[in-house]
């Protein structure tokens, strides 16, 4: 028998949880032809069986199987679908029917608050999912305390209400879980144990308020995972510019740990915003967000009007540095600190070294040292 695929949040259902009879016919080494007259639904079988043949078809190699089994669960009736769900035990199979029915609320809850359901599997969910099922997700401690792992997608997650975020991060800190490789966790953690103040707007926006901010700063999440939400009102009216300065509006209310989870998940715009935030704990939020792009490392590399400590956090990732752009924005940064600037310069073309040791923008120090490496060469070539 083939090994079962692998799929980020567990295995997929072995060819042993289907009825015996029909499991050659159902292999991965079987026909495609075959699988694909399988998937559409047709097979004479018992509701609970079609939907368990139809959720291992929805995980098969092929493509096409997967679409075809997929929709055809889809566009079962509830009423059929809904009680053998929730009759499922096998953990693999959950997996399976929370993949499928990720976007159907009512399924969602229930498969998510299935005890059987794997902790990785409602990780997954919670990281994908909409607003009211990470509500259902974040209201079940005893899960979220035994897999931090769903507190971190649900943080994530910019569906998800700040006050559910909120009351686990609450909870998280209590609790002493173990979340600091949590991109921002640390400066929320600040925050609730009150090494860090936030008494400015220590309430922050409502709710609403924060989700329509959400709405607007994270288009391209809503891209890759499509929106599960009606538009927001007047929404279809407002320009780039307008939504751009409502939401800077929105963002100037904002208590410090809005501010923290927007840098975590907004986009580019909205990053650009908040790099500029006078916390500086907003500030380095921007710069640990797991969605910030290289070329938005750059461009804050060569800011001018970035602290440099912001700038010291730039160049001490090797990551980053490693793309040549980078490297120089920051030697013609005057704000970069010295010694990484004397290191980079070293590795700058002739052409960018000649225009360093011209340019009135960089630190005169390392302009200077750029003029004496250009002579130096220069002496090298005539002996």
């Amino acid at each position: 028998m083939a090994e079962p695929m692998q799929y980020v949040s567990g295995t997929a259902m072995a060819l042993s949880e289907l009825p015996e009879r029909i499991q050659p016919y159902l292999a991965p080494t079987s026909p495609v032809a075959t699988r694909l007259r399988a998937a559409a639904g047709t097979l004479p079988l018992p509701p609970d069986q079609l939907i368990t043949v139809l959720l291992f078809l929805s995980q098969d190699s092929d493509e096409l199987v997967q679409k075809k089994a997929t929709a055809a669960l889809l566009e079962m009736p509830a009423d059929l679908t809904q009680p053998v769900l929730a009759h499922l035990t096998s953990p693999a199979g959950l997996d399976a029917a929370v993949r499928v029915f990720r976007r159907n609320d009512e399924i969602a809850i229930e498969l998510g608050s299935n005890p059987r359901t794997a902790d990785d599997t409602v990780r997954w969910l919670a990281g994908t999912a909409s607003a009211n099922v990470c509500d259902a997700i974040g209201r079940n401690h005893v899960r979220a305390l035994r897999t931090p792992a769903i507190v971190e997608a649900l943080w994530l997650n910019p569906k998800a209400s700040q006050g559910v975020v909120q009351g686990l991060l609450e909870l998280a800190v209590r609790q002493n879980l173990p979340l600091e490789h949590i991109a921002g966790f640390r400066e929320v953690k600040a925050i609730l144990s009150g090494e860090e103040k936030d008494a400015e707007h220590e309430k922050g926006l409502s709710d609403i308020e924060f989700s329509l901010a959400m709405a607007w700063a994270t288009q391209s999440y809503e891209r890759e995972y499509g929106s599960t939400t009606q538009p927001l009102p007047g929404d279809n009216h407002k320009t780039e510019d307008d939504k751009t300065s409502t939401l800077q509006t929105l963002i100037s209310k904002m208590s410090v740990s809005q501010k923290v989870r927007l840098a975590m998940v907004g986009d580019a715009n909205v990053r650009k915003l908040l790099i500029r935030d006078p916390k500086k704990l907003v500030a380095l939020a921007v710069l640990r967000s797991p969605r910030i792009s290289e070329g938005e490392v750059t461009n804050f590399a060569g800011n001018k009007s970035l602290s440099e400590e912001l700038l010291t956090v730039i160049c001490r990732n090797r990551n980053w540095v490693k793309d040549y752009a980078t490297r120089k924005a920051l030697v013609f940064n005057p704000k970069t600190p010295i010694t990484f600037a004397m290191t980079f310069l070293r590795q700058l073309s002739p052409k960018d070294l000649k225009d360093a040791s011209g340019s009135r923008d960089v630190n005169q120090t390392v302009a200077r040292t750029a003029k004496r490496m250009i002579a130096d060469k220069a002496d090298k070539h005539k002996s």
